[in-house]
């Protein structure tokens, strides 16, 4: 992948150019040390979250994410299967007690899951990394984002900050283990801080979670991320 990048007079490390946006990778910042990978969402069909498994352009945002081997499709597909075990039953039993949305104009469909994954990947953040400003994902209801540490977390790993208020100073800061799951509403303010460990990489999976029912004319929705993931070009005919 570097090669491609490289191919399109763009700096791979991010250091000479600064940020770059492809939908197979995103350098976050002009150090080149804070990426997002979008990948394919290869949990299990059973529950509605899914999307299409065969596809293989069906990523993130719905466009085509960074190549897999088949080893790391399996080691992918293991850990997305995990999360669907767990997560849809939860959002499930927060979007039933919502009485706020349900004065929405909602149509019901059948599906067995009130959810399902309109983006993932995984994050990395690097030793030296800077802190992110503070930002939302994106402006719409029905966007849950849900956060996997693949390490335990610490102070100095920049773990995700989230603002409470208007108060900058007011932060709550999840140390979390391994294996971890944080959910949290694309709308709520948050910011990854900067990495200071002298070599550890933070790397964590993410999801986000799409509420089915709003959904009206069936339609599959993308994240919305606009912070994230504007518009990028792919490297896949490169």
């Amino acid at each position: 992948m570097q090669t491609r990048i490289s191919n399109r007079g763009v700096d791979p490390n991010g250091i000479e150019d600064g940020p770059y946006r492809f939908a197979e990778i995103i350098c976050r910042d002009e150090g080149g040390l804070r990426y997002d990978v979008p990948l394919p969402w290869l949990g299990d069909d059973s529950n509605g979250s899914s999307a299409d498994n065969n596809r293989d352009d069906q990523v993130g945002s719905g466009r085509i994410g960074a190549p897999l081997t088949n080893m790391e499709k399996e080691g992918v597909a293991d850990l997305h299967k995990a999360m669907d075990e767990i997560v849809p039953y939860v959002l499930e039993a927060l979007w039933s007690g919502d009485e706020e949305d349900n004065n929405d104009d909602i149509t019901t469909n059948n599906d067995s899951s009130n959810s399902y994954v309109a983006a993932s990947g995984y994050l990395i953040n690097k030793p030296g990394s800077k802190s992110q400003n503070w930002h939302k994902d994106g402006p719409d209801a029905g966007f849950i984002d849900c956060f996997v540490p693949l390490i335990d977390l610490n102070e100095e790993l920049g773990p995700t900050s989230f603002r409470l208020d208007d108060d900058e100073d007011d932060e709550l800061v999840p140390m979390l283990n391994k294996g971890n799951i944080l959910l949290f509403d694309y709308r709520t303010i948050h910011r990854g801080q900067g990495n200071t460990s002298e070599d550890t990489t933070r790397t964590l999976a993410y999801a986000v979670y799409r509420r089915r029912e709003l959904d009206g004319d069936g339609t599959k929705k993308e994240s919305g991320d606009v912070h994230n993931f504007p518009a990028a070009l792919t490297l896949e005919y490169d």
